[in-house]
């Protein structure tokens, strides 16, 4: 199950971001979206890849369709 916040982080890197960057766009701390990466990618949504200082996380076929799918479900109960 996926909380918001862990949803939120799985549709930021839909385009490849960095902690950072994902951190700036949902407001939280760095090391929170660091937790969510870590679960994510356990549960082989994402993978990541550090670049220098920095750690870019990508969604996966299965992160896609999963997103892909939730988001097909929240417009239709609208």
């Amino acid at each position: 199950m996926l909380g918001s916040t862990r949803a939120a982080v799985l549709a930021a890197t839909r385009s490849a971001a960095n902690t950072s960057e994902i951190s700036a766009l949902l407001g939280v701390s760095p090391a929170t979206v660091s937790e969510h990466c870590a679960v994510l990618r356990l549960a082989g949504l994402i993978t990541s890849h550090r670049h220098a200082n920095s750690v870019y996380h990508f969604t996966t076929r299965l992160g896609g369709s999963l997103e892909s799918t939730a988001s097909g479900e929240l417009r239709a109960a609208a």
